[in-house]
């Protein structure tokens, strides 16, 4: 017979056995998981990148045939064919009609500096009428008499008025770069004409990524790479054989790994009246295919350690029931307690009418995180946010995340309203603090909403509820931390009535309205320009102040045609004083969506095309916030705008968070100082070192100074002595009607004239 101890031998050889075997699936499976994992997350980088790339050459092709149909509606090609005579004896008369010919030309050139080198209009028979190569126009001897022998100008007449042709890339015979042609029919008086444009090919060459990612244009019919961000452009490519097998293998779109390379890509294939068959690819190194890549020696030790520790202590019930329970009553991220914990918490410490106080607490701008550095990053910044929660409320206190990605929720049981409020503004001062999430440097502002038991609520979800009405309050007021109030209750519906309101106000010419600040240069006096604020007067609710509005419009997609009302009569106004003499350069803030829409660039030069305003004459501001939302999206539309002549602004600075090194890279010209750094100066030493050095690193990168709010003439002088460039503020005027300022306007010159003379 078999006795009882040798049967408990093998009944723990056994469990060791099958032990060991766990362990060695546990460790193989593991790390087929990491790999998978790190597999996927580049994949989702090079999508992500791929989708911005393929935006940015679609907006350029759309653009590019924007800037057609504008020419197109140009009365001065209309009115060439109009005028008397033959075209031969027109061209060869020249005067003021060819002039505005070349003119015309001239200045769309000027709108795209570096990008449109060259422009023409030619006639039916291919002679040309005009033509511009960067910026000067060709006399008439040199004029070609064979545009009918040029790859586009078939296509573009057998496609008729009203349709834009672009042909595939070549060298410009003018410029000597690699270029993509664009053109039009023109139509008047029984003549047939052609207005074409080169467009410079570099224009699509994407900046340098990090990580190793290269962006690239492949031409679908020879595999030769045309554009990327490692090689110098040109039409007979770069010599890169890389992408030979995605060309021959035709598939639209996908993502695939060539040679030592992930690729992701998107064919734009050719259209009727676009001849470029073009690949859009982004890549980067493989990620190695080692089944040990994501798995870490302490890792495996960690699951030795627990795997032999369960093979010999086994798991009991009651322990199995506590991690079920824990599952269901604690977040799985960060580890704090749930909504349903939480609820049951605070019924708890409201039982026989005690009091209390629950605290909502949100984050501003995590959205952006994730965004911008990921999901993983994301959820390292939630950790973080949790730890410091924690260390910081009192003791008896419970930290839960509820509800959204980013909320939490405070229970101070037996608070009162002095003590709720010092834990509220507490939490919000440690939250305010940079965090450290591998190598980034992250700063995000939070609110905080407070409701009392048994003032505002005695059960756990009306607290709850009220606090999260009194956070909304926080939000829309702009305020740390707010307290419920019941009158105050109901912001939704009232916040979807004024957005309502909002949007049937644009475009009127009753309500929305702007008014005009000055900037005067602090060396000669001169007014230097004028910065756009909007206002609103509601026909019920009277004025509505842009910090209530604002915000509002931001949160949806009201802000777009707001801004483009507010450009719309801005370059209005200055468009006015231009006209009458006093040119004054007007600024006009922009919001984060403004920058993240890559076609905002083509909407202002299309602007400026049509109402003939120069483009030094519009300054935008932005604030280093919206500059650091997404960095290489804002970069991208703000080199656009610069490129173009737009003069840009860095606007309440001090305030934000960006880093000195992005900043240097930033394409701007002018740097605003904080009015609260300004109005301090006189009472704080440190607001002064402050103000010195933001004058001094301005200067070293080259830019022109602004303090805001200046209000007395010794705020005037400390600034000169320092060596600030221009002031703003009310010393010198409040906002005003474009009527009152150009009587203020008018004053001021005066009495500065006197003054100098």
């Amino acid at each position: 017979m078999i006795g009882w101890s040798a049967v408990i031998r093998h009944a723990r050889a056994a469990a060791f056995l099958t032990g060991l075997l766990v362990l060695v699936y546990s460790v193989f499976s593991s790390a087929l998981i990491g790999r998978d994992k790190q597999v996927a997350q580049q994949d989702h980088a090079l999508d992500l990148t791929l989708g911005q790339q393929v935006a940015a050459v679609k907006n350029y092709f759309e653009q590019s045939r924007a800037i057609a149909e504008v020419l197109a509606d140009s009365p001065v090609f209309i009115d060439f064919y109009q005028a008397p005579g033959t075209t031969e004896a027109k061209v060869a008369a020249g005067g003021p009609l060819l002039e505005r010919v070349n003119d015309a030309l001239a200045y769309l050139e000027q709108l795209y500096p570096g990008r449109i080198g060259e422009a023409c209009f030619a006639d039916s028979n291919g002679r040309q009428i005009a033509r511009v190569v960067d910026g000067v126009p060709a006399v008439p001897e040199l004029l070609r008499q064979y545009e009918n022998k040029t790859q586009y100008f078939a296509p573009t007449l057998n496609l008729g008025p009203e349709r834009v042709y672009q042909a595939q890339a070549y060298t410009s015979p003018d410029t000597r770069h690699a270029v993509i042609s664009n053109s039009i029919v023109i139509s008047a008086s029984g003549h047939t004409g052609i207005v074409h444009f080169e467009m410079a090919l570099d224009s699509l060459r994407m900046p340098a990524t990090t990580g190793g990612r290269a962006a690239s244009i492949i031409d679908a019919g020879t595999g030769r790479v045309m554009v990327d961000s490692r090689a110098v452009t040109s039409t007979s490519g770069t010599g890169d054989r890389t992408f030979d097998p995605l060309v021959k293998g035709g598939a639209l779109n996908g993502t695939t790994t060539l040679g030592d390379r992930r690729v992701a890509y998107q064919r734009l294939p050719a259209t009727l009246n676009n001849a470029n068959d073009w690949y859009v690819a982004v890549s980067a190194p493989v990620y190695g295919a080692g089944w040990t890549r994501g798995f870490s020696v302490a890792s495996l030790a960690l699951l030795l350690g627990a795997l032999l520790t369960i093979l010999v202590s086994g798991l009991s019930w009651r322990s199995h029931a506590r991690s079920v329970r824990r599952a269901a009553t604690h977040d799985a991220l960060t580890g704090l307690p749930n909504r349903a914990l939480f609820t049951e918490r605070t019924q708890a410490a409201l039982r026989g009418g005690r009091p209390a106080a629950v605290l909502n607490v949100n984050l501003r701008g995590f959205r952006n995180v994730n965004d911008v550095l990921g999901h993983k990053h994301g959820d390292q910044l939630l950790d973080q946010v949790a730890q410091r929660l924690l260390d910081v409320v009192p003791a008896g206190a419970t930290v839960a995340r509820v509800g959204g990605a980013d909320d939490f929720a405070v229970l101070l049981p037996a608070a009162d309203l002095a003590g709720a409020r010092a834990t509220a503004e507490a939490l919000l001062a440690v939250l305010h603090r940079t965090f450290l999430i591998d190598d980034f440097h992250v700063d995000v502002e939070a609110n905080a909403g407070l409701a009392l038991a048994p003032e505002h609520g005695t059960d756990a979800e009306t607290l709850l509820r009220h606090a999260d009405a009194a956070l909304h309050l926080a939000k829309e007021q702009a305020s740390a931390v707010q307290q419920y109030d019941a009158a105050s209750d109901g912001t939704t519906a009232s916040r979807l009535e004024l957005l309502g309101d909002l949007r049937r106000a644009i475009g009127t010419e009753d309500q929305l309205s702007l008014h005009y600040q000055p900037k005067v240069s602090l060396a000669t006096g001169r007014v230097t320009g004028a910065e756009a604020l909007i206002r609103w007067q509601h026909p019920v609710r009277g004025k509505v102040f842009p910090d209530v509005f604002i915000p509002m419009a931001e949160s949806t997609s009201l802000i777009h045609p707001l801004t483009s009302h507010v450009l719309e009569l801005a370059v209005a106004q200055a468009g006015t004083w231009a006209e009458q003499g006093t040119p004054i350069p007007v600024a006009v803030n922009l919001s984060t969506r403004c920058l993240l829409d890559p076609g905002f660039a083509a909407q202002v030069f299309g602007l400026l095309y049509r109402t003939g305003l120069p483009a030094h004459l519009l300054k935008l501001e932005i604030t280093e916030s919206v500059a650091m939302a997404d960095p290489e999206k804002a970069l991208t539309v703000l080199r656009a705008l610069h490129d173009g002549g737009i003069s840009l602004s860095i606007d309440d600075f001090g305030t934000g968070h960006s880093s000195m090194t992005y900043l240097q890279h930033l394409p701007v010209d002018e740097l605003k100082i904080d009015k609260s750094f300004v109005q301090a100066m006189a009472t704080s030493h440190g607001d002064e070192v402050l103000v010195r050095t933001a004058i001094t690193l301005a200067h070293n990168l080259g830019l022109s100074v602004v303090a805001e709010g200046v209000e007395d003439e010794a705020a005037v002088t400390a600034l000169r002595t320092l060596g600030c460039d221009v002031a703003q503020g009310y010393h010198y005027a409040r906002p005003m009607p474009a009527a009152d300022f150009d009587q203020w306007f008018a004053d001021y010159s005066a009495r500065l004239a006197v003054t100098v003379g």
